[in-house]
């Protein structure tokens, strides 16, 4: 015999879940619809950051902008993505602002492997002059950062960790007979400085001690000496 609960039992326990949901401890079930709805709107609020960085610089982001623009309500960015500097944060981990490591190594797993530990650190080293230098928006985020520095270049920046973790495991300076993690964090800091300056003055100001940045064979140069640099600086 089937046993049916009374209905005073029944009543008592909807009205149990009901006052959770009022108070927010239960989620509602979100319907397929809802979560596609939610997807559409937050690729369109992401793409309207990048058009209006594209259009108007790093110092025309905003969230009326980006909203104005996505044509959505700007609660939404910070519902979605915590403010526009999450909305930073989310687009710059999903786009090719910063180099991948894939590319610093020479986008060739198997031949970067092959290399010495010293020949691999001079090759991420020179390759990212390269790829700093062919990233206008990420240089144009550089010299936001010197000039006015805000939430948004802080977002940027920090981006720029993640990709620095995954070539070090690339590089692998465990396989080196001497421990060159000292060395190797010298040669980012300084290699990172002169890419990031002379990207931004082939911008604004292309002349620098005689030599014309906005002719490659200036970077060819500059490449060589960061090279050679790596190499005597390693061999010590």
């Amino acid at each position: 015999m089937l046993y049916n609960p009374p209905l005073s039992a029944i009543s008592v326990k909807e009205t149990t879940v009901s006052e959770e949901y009022k108070r927010g401890v239960v989620e509602p079930l979100r319907k397929p619809r809802e979560k596609r709805d939610r997807q559409t709107t937050e690729e369109n609020i992401v793409r309207a950051f990048e058009a209006v960085m594209l259009r108007e610089g790093v110092e025309g982001l905003g969230v009326n902008a980006v909203a104005q623009e996505a044509g959505v309500n700007k609660v939404l960015i910070y519902r979605y993505f915590g403010g526009l500097p999450g909305l930073a944060r989310h687009w710059v981990s999903n786009s090719t602002f910063w180099p991948t490591a894939l590319e610093l190594i020479g986008n060739d797993e198997v031949a970067f492997a092959r290399l010495p530990v010293r020949q691999r650190i001079r090759t991420v080293l020179v390759n990212y002059i390269d790829a700093i230098r062919a990233r206008p928006q990420t240089v144009e985020m550089l010299a936001a950062e010197l000039m006015s520095p805000s939430e948004i270049t802080r977002a940027f920046a920090d981006a720029l960790v993640r990709p620095g973790q995954s070539v070090a495991d690339f590089i692998r300076l465990e396989d080196a007979e001497t421990d060159l993690t000292e060395q190797v964090w010298n040669l980012i800091y300084i290699v990172n400085g002169l890419a990031s300056y002379l990207a931004i003055r082939e911008r604004n100001n292309p002349t620098y001690l005689g030599m014309d940045l906005n002719d490659d064979d200036s970077w060819d140069y500059l490449r060589n000496t960061v090279g050679e640099i790596a190499d005597r600086y390693l061999a010590e």
